[in-house]
């Protein structure tokens, strides 16, 4: 056979006890403690992300740069490799700074741009 039990309650155990105002007051000021760390967590982190994409803008930047400048040192080595040659140097002279061999004429027509 079985037994019943009867769950025996103490009036400290029914009662609701009312919080103390100290309670409450350590509850108002952890939870004000946790809603600062909170909001001051979440501005860090919006603060990383806009130096990160500021970062990466930078580094785009930085690499188009790069790449521009590549070009022009392609551009500069092949100008060097060409007035490295004799015969281009004196073309380039000619056409240029209008450097003539003895007994040469040139003749200097103005371009279109100028007579506008």
């Amino acid at each position: 056979m079985k037994r019943a039990y009867k769950v025996k309650r103490t009036e400290r155990q029914v009662k609701k006890v009312p919080i103390s105002k100290g309670k409450a007051m350590r509850k108002a000021v952890l939870c004000a403690f946790l809603l600062g760390g909170t909001i001051f967590l979440t501005w860090s982190g919006i603060q990383d992300l806009q130096t990160t994409a500021q970062l990466r803008l930078n580094i785009q930047e930085n690499k188009d740069q790069i790449a521009d400048l590549e070009n022009e040192m392609k551009d500069l080595e092949k100008t060097y490799q060409n007035l490295s040659n004799p015969d281009y140097a004196r073309y380039f002279a000619m056409g240029r700074y209008h450097v003539t061999q003895d007994g040469e004429q040139v003749f200097i027509f103005p371009s279109a741009d100028k007579q506008e």
